[in-house]
């Protein structure tokens, strides 16, 4: 658990080393600040439009957030060679792989709580209204980014950081885009065995837009415990079935 634990520390504290972090990190901030502005504003709903508007903006971040850490980790440390230096200790291939992995989930964690903070002050300096319920909707986006960094991480361990980002853009278009159009063209217009199959690749899919709650957040009154719960397992699954995957393409690698 000690090397897991160190790794996964490592993993935090590069990313806040790096540039590209920070400038990721201002975009986010950038595109939440002129929200009130917006023409929307003028209709009476103020509060809830800012909050939709939010989590909107941050599930975009995030997602992209998700993409740059993950397929930061093995790439660059194997280009680097820095990771047989880590291995060639008492380090076996499961704790670096889980370590590095618990690493970028832990660094979303920290920024999507920083940016739901962020959302909270803007309410209130804006509106002089406090609104907890937005961390709901930050809740969700972390459990969609952890599904996207599990994807991501797990391409980098036979594919290139370019391959991987576009896949990447690739899978997250795709998991959208699933509960309607890819539904109707995958299985309503399938028959017989094509339909099994068409059946069993639309479930194998993950439904990214079971994390979009930004007008539940916005317009209602949160996400019931329920689904929270549901969608919780489900991320859980997905993550757990790519660190799988990964893994095992990870402890065959020629290193």
């Amino acid at each position: 658990m000690r090397n897991i634990a160190f790794l996964a520390l490592n993993v935090i504290a590069d990313s806040f080393r790096k540039k590209i972090f920070y400038v990721v990190f201002l975009f986010g901030l950038a595109m939440l600040a002129p929200s009130p502005l917006l023409p929307s504003f003028e209709l009476g709903l103020q509060l809830e439009f800012l909050r939709d508007v939010s989590l909107s903006l941050t599930s975009l971040f995030g997602a992209v957030l998700a993409v740059i850490v993950a397929v930061a980790q093995l790439p660059v440390e194997i280009e680097k060679k820095t990771i047989y230096n880590i291995l060639s200790k008492p380090v076996s291939r499961l704790e670096y792989y889980v370590g590095k992995f618990l690493g970028v989930i832990a660094t979303l964690a920290i920024i999507l709580i920083v940016m739901g903070i962020e959302i909270i002050l803007l309410i209130y300096f804006r509106l002089k209204t406090f609104s907890p319920i937005v961390f709901e909707g930050i809740f969700l986006v972390f459990l969609e980014s952890c599904v996207i960094a599990g994807f991501c991480y797990f391409l980098t361990t036979f594919a290139s950081i370019p391959v991987s980002v576009l896949a990447a853009i690739f899978f997250y278009v795709l998991c959208h885009v699933k509960t309607g159009y890819l539904y109707e063209k995958l299985v309503e217009d399938a028959s017989g065995a094509l339909r099994i199959i068409a059946w069993s690749v639309y479930y194998l899919i993950p439904n990214l837009e079971n994390y979009n709650v930004s007008q539940q957040v916005g317009y209602g009154h949160g996400v019931p415990f329920g689904y929270v719960a549901r969608v919780f397992s489900y991320a859980l699954l997905f993550t757990a079935l790519f660190i799988f995957l990964g893994y095992n393409v990870f402890r065959r690698k020629d290193l």
